[in-house]
C-alpha cells in the first residue's frame, strides 16, 4: 500500500480496471513478470489528481485482471531525476528486477520532490537561459518491492544522443534481451519538431552505445512517446504514440494517437522496414501502450485510459483520484493487420449470464436484463433490412454513450456528448464523436465492456477497437437499443463482470 492517504470519492471508480489508490495515473511502465508476479508500474502523483512532478505507482497481479498495489517504487530524488521520474520498462537479469526509467530535469524548478514537500510545483526561475534535460536510468530489486538507484546514473547520459535529436525529448526507454545482447528502444523529437525513435543496444545492460535512429516524417507527429518493438506471428511490430500527428479521415481523430507499424528490424544495422500501419484505438482514451509476453507465451498490452489536453471531470470534481489502465488485450496478427482480442482471464470474472437468440428489433427495445453498469457484451447482428442500428449506455432521462451503424454511409460512430459533466477537449470544440468505416453488408460482431465509467468496443474480433471515458451525472444504468428498419439479433450475451468474484478456471 503507499503511504498517502486522502479523501477518495468512488462513484465513478471501476470494478476490474486498475486505478490508483489516490492522486493522478498516466502511462504504463515497467510492464514485466518477476518472482511468479505480473507487475505494472505507472506514472504517478500522489498527491493531487493531476499531473506534477512524477513518481512511479506499483502493483502486481496474478492474472493480469485483479491488480493489487504496493509501495511507491521509485521518487524523484536524485540531481538528474530531481523533477520527474519519466516512463520506461522493466526486465529480469538473473535474479534481479531492473527498472529503466527517464529521469527528468528542469532548471527553472528548484525543489527535490519527495515524501515530505508535497505539493510544491512552483516554477522558481534560476538560470538566465533555462532548460530541459531528460537521460535514461536504472534501478534494480531483488524483491521486487524496494529498488535502489544504480549508483553510476545516467546509463545513457545528454553527450549519446544524436545531433539533431532535442535533449529536451528523450523519453521512454523500452529495453529487451535478443541473442543475449540488450537493445533499447527510446522516443524523440528532432530540432525540426518531428518524431523519431533511437535504438541503442548493450553487452551488459549497463554500458549503452547509440545503433541507428527511425522516423517516418513530419506528417506522423512531433514526438514519438513510449515505443515498443517486439516479435509476433513472424513479424517485427513497433508500438508508439505520436503526439499531434494529423488526421486522415476518419482516423487519428485524437490530437494524441497511438500507432503499430509491422515490419522487420534489422538487429545489426538498426534500420527498421515497414510493411504496414495502422492506427491502434479508434476511440478517444487510449495511450502509450505497453506490452508483455506473458507466462503462456501471448502478447498482451495495457495502455493508459485517459487523454492529455482535456478537462478531467473527477479532479474538477475533486474524487481525489484520476486515471486508470485499459483491459489487457492479446495481440494477434491477421492478413498482415494487427489484432486485439480481450485477454482471456478477464472470462474468470463473468458472472450472471443472461442470453438472448434470433429475434429483430424495429424501433425501441429495452429489456430489464441487460441494464447495468459493470458488464459485458458479446452481440452478432445483421443491418440487411435496417439503416440504422443504435445501442445506447448508462442512459438515464439526460445522459446516454451510443455506439451507432449507418448502413448509408458503411460507418460507426461512438458519441459521448449527451453527459452532464462532458469531457471536453482543450484543442477542438465540440469534439464528442469518434468513427471508423465498417462494412455493414456483412454481419458484424461486437465484443463490449462497461466498468462504470468506462466502455471498451472489440468490433468483429478485434479488427478495431474503442476506448472511452463516460461520467453520468444521473448514474444512468439502462441500455437500450434502437433500430430504424429492420435489425436481426442472430446473438446477444451479456455478463455481470466483477474483479472481486473471481472463479477458477
Amino acid at each position: 500500500m503507499t503511504e498517502i492517504t486522502t479523501k477518495i470519492i468512488n462513484t465513478y471508480r471501476h470494478s476490474y480496471h486498475l486505478m490508483p489508490e489516490c492522486g493522478w495515473m498516466n502511462d504504463p511502465n515497467g510492464f514485466s513478470y518477476f518472482n511468479g508476479e505480473y507487475h505494472l508500474f505507472y506514472q504517478y502523483y500522489p498527491y493531487d489528481s493531476i499531473w506534477g512532478p512524477m513518481h512511479w505507482g506499483h502493483a502486481v497481479s496474478s492474472d493480469l485482471i485483479n491488480w493489487r498495489h504496493k509501495k511507491i517504487a521509485l521518487k524523484p530524488s536524485e540531481e538528474y531525476d530531481r523533477n520527474g521520474i519519466f516512463s520506461g520498462s522493466a526486465i529480469q537479469v538473473r535474479n534481479e528486477h531492473w527498472l529503466y526509467y527517464t529521469g527528468h530535469t528542469d532548471s527553472q524548478l528548484d525543489v527535490l520532490y519527495d515524501e515530505n514537500l508535497i505539493k510544491n510545483t512552483a516554477a522558481i526561475k534560476l538560470e538566465s537561459e533555462p532548460y530541459i534535460r531528460q537521460v535514461q536510468c536504472l534501478a534494480k530489486s531483488v524483491d521486487g518491492v524496494t529498488y535502489t538507484k544504480y549508483e553510476n546514473n545516467p546509463v545513457i547520459s545528454t553527450e549519446q544522443i544524436p545531433m539533431g535529436i532535442r535533449l529536451e525529448d528523450f523519453r521512454d526507454p523500452k529495453v529487451w534481451i535478443q541473442d543475449e545482447m540488450y537493445y533499447m528502444v527510446v522516443g524523440a523529437k528532432s530540432i525540426e519538431e518531428i518524431g523519431y525513435v533511437l535504438f541503442y543496444t548493450s553487452v551488459d545492460g549497463i554500458n549503452w552505445r547509440y545503433l541507428n535512429q527511425f522516423s517516418l516524417g513530419r506528417d506522423y507527429g512531433t514526438v514519438w512517446e513510449c515505443p515498443d518493438l517486439f516479435m509476433l506471428d513472424g513479424k517485427d511490430v513497433m508500438l508508439f504514440s505520436p503526439q499531434e500527428k494529423p488526421r486522415v479521415g476518419n482516423s487519428f481523430e485524437n490530437v494524441h494517437s497511438t500507432m503499430v507499424l509491422i515490419g522487420s528490424f534489422n538487429y545489426s544495422t538498426g534500420e527498421f522496414t515497414v510493411e504496414s500501419e495502422q492506427e491502434l484505438d479508434q476511440g478517444f482514451d487510449f495511450y502509450a501502450p505497453q506490452s508483455i509476453l506473458t507466462k503462456e507465451g501471448k502478447r498482451v498490452v495495457i495502455a493508459w485510459m485517459n487523454m492529455w489536453d482535456i478537462k478531467y471531470p473527477l479532479h474538477e470534481l475533486g474524487h481525489g483520484w484520476n486515471g486508470s489502465m485499459s483491459l489487457p488485450r492479446e495481440l494477434s496478427l491477421k492478413d498482415g493487420k494487427l489484432i486485439q482480442k480481450p485477454y482471456y482471464k478477464i472470462e474468470a470474472y463473468q458472472q450472471n449470464k443472461v442470453e438472448l437468440s434470433d429475434f429483430v428489433i424495429s424501433g425501441n427495445y429495452q429489456n430489464n436484463s441487460l441494464n447495468g453498469t459493470t458488464q459485458r457484451f458479446e452481440v452478432l447482428f445483421d443491418m440487411q433490412s435496417s439503416k440504422k442500428f443504435t445501442m445506447e449506455f448508462f442512459k438515464s432521462e439526460n445522459e446516454k454513450l451510443s455506439l451507432t451503424f449507418d448502413k448509408n454511409r458503411n460507418e460507426m460512430i461512438l458519441n459521448r456528448r449527451d453527459s452532464e459533466y462532458p469531457i471536453e477537449s482543450l484543442r477542438s470544440k465540440n469534439d464528442f464523436i469518434r468513427s471508423q468505416s465498417i462494412n455493414l453488408s456483412n454481419q458484424v460482431k461486437l465484443s463490449i465492456f462497461l466498468d462504470v465509467s468506462s466502455i471498451e468496443v472489440f468490433v468483429n474480433d478485434g479488427e478495431c477497437v474503442f476506448t472511452s471515458l463516460f461520467f453520468t451525472k444521473e448514474l444512468g444504468e439502462h441500455v437500450l437499443l434502437h433500430s430504424e428498419g429492420t435489425t436481426y439479433i442472430n446473438k446477444l450475451l451479456k455478463w455481470d463482470v466483477l474483479a472481486g468474484k473471481r472463479t477458477e478456471m
